[in-house]
């Protein structure tokens, strides 16, 4: 089905519907360019306030007392201007926030024959001097939403931000079945820090080497860590659904709160907390940072965040363009013959093959394995031979354009003789 857009009533609000018959995504500019639902053949993976469908605000109701307890947490995926604080004008103090968070945007859209697209733009900002612009794209025949950010300088003064977007997901249906997997770096002691709350047994630093984890319980903490790899994955293990986000990643660059590429909070309602909020679900938040930037007037900064979905079993090793791993492409020798075993979740509609490779990188031949879909996950299970020469193999999906994306793969094991 090719990408289509469609201006529909969602929960209340006037939305534009991005659909590939895949995915769908649901989008409401009146309310601070929201992303505010997400799903994958039809489950849904952000969470939404059912208590605020269709309501609508002044700016002085949306600013109030400026305090959390007055925010109006619509819940979805928005972007905001790093750091956050209440210190001085180099801070963002939000939310709530009357522009940046809930005020309207404009929309416009653009179509061709692969992809569609909605830009959203904010109005000028005299507080930060920002304008925030998030373009949305959907492509057919796969599960990838991409995210274009960009912040502009619309003030006559010299300004500085990161660009910050947050993501509310659902953990409501399963509870501590969720967790957050971020890769981070294997030879530094402490790749992590609280910026809010305490250590808690939702924090699992040593869960796999170079592999961070965030097993959701609803305790209010928040943490940021310096990730190497450029992406993250929440992973609703009892639904074996699976939501990841690739972003750049600038070892050089300066990133705000200490250093922070990726950040979590979580929170549920009726767990006590040092600041007075008022949880509306049961959320965990997976936010993605760029570097800070120095802006002058009229310049501007971008970031792209590229959304995938899969069904895929959890936890989640590793993320690619392809897909997802769950358990890593392997060979092992059986009675002269290799059983070939491994389990992932794929981006897009394409038949999945093995390559067979010599040292040089080489394919010297290709087996196919099966159509597949981000809609189920891949199981690899079977016995083959391997070509003579061979020295590795490949798992790559040939998509229908016969590009080819490497999804995993390994080195066979050496043969005795």
């Amino acid at each position: 089905m090719a990408a289509q857009l469609k201006p529909v009533a969602f929960q209340g609000w006037n939305a534009l519907r991005l659909d590939n018959g895949l995915v769908t995504a649901h989008l409401v500019p009146e309310i601070g360019g929201r992303l505010l639902q997400f799903t994958l053949g039809g489950h849904p993976f952000l969470f939404t306030n059912r208590a605020l469908d269709g309501q609508r605000f002044s700016p002085e109701e949306h600013q109030g007392d400026g305090s959390l307890l007055n925010w109006k947490n619509y819940g979805g995926d928005k972007t905001w201007p790093a750091p956050q604080g209440w210190d001085g004008a180099g801070q963002w103090p939000g939310p709530p926030d009357k522009v940046l968070d809930s005020g309207p945007y404009s929309a416009s859209s653009e179509a061709d024959a692969d992809r569609v697209s909605v830009t959203m733009r904010s109005a000028a900002d005299a507080r930060t001097g920002l304008r925030i612009e998030r373009k949305l794209s959907l492509a057919a025949g796969s599960s990838q939403l991409q995210l274009d950010l960009s912040f502009e300088n619309v003030s006559q003064r010299e300004i500085r931000w990161s660009i910050w977007d947050v993501a509310q997901l659902d953990c409501e249906a399963s509870g501590s079945d969720c967790w957050l997997y971020v890769p981070v770096d294997p030879n530094e002691e402490r790749p992590w820090h609280l910026l809010f709350g305490e250590e808690n047994s939702q924090l699992q630093p040593d869960f796999r080497p170079g592999l961070f984890a965030l097993n959701y319980q609803g305790i209010v903490s928040k943490i940021g860590l310096r990730s190497p790899g450029g992406w993250l994955a929440f992973a609703d293990q009892r639904a074996e659904q699976v939501l990841c986000m690739q972003f750049p990643y600038e070892p050089d660059a300066e990133y705000p709160d200490g250093g922070a590429t990726v950040e979590c909070w979580t929170e549920m309602p009726g767990v006590p907390t040092p600041v007075p909020i008022d949880s509306p679900g049961h959320i965990l938040e997976a936010e993605v940072l760029g570097p800070l930037r120095t802006l002058q007037p009229g310049e501007s900064t971008n970031l792209r965040i590229t959304w995938s979905v899969a069904r895929c079993p959890g936890p989640v090793l590793a993320v690619r363009d392809a897909g997802c791993v769950h358990q890593s492409l392997c060979a092992q020798s059986n009675d002269g013959a290799l059983h070939l075993t491994g389990t992932f979740g794929v981006f897009h509609q394409a038949r999945a093959e093995l390559a067979w490779q010599d040292a040089a990188g080489s394919t010297l031949a290709t087996h196919d394995l099966a159509e597949v879909s981000p809609l189920a996950p891949l199981f690899v299970d079977c016995h083959a031979m391997a070509p003579e020469g061979a020295q590795s193999l490949r798992l790559q999906l040939r998509r229908a354009d016969n590009e080819l994306l490497e999804l995993d793969n390994c080195t066979l094991p050496t043969t005795e003789g």
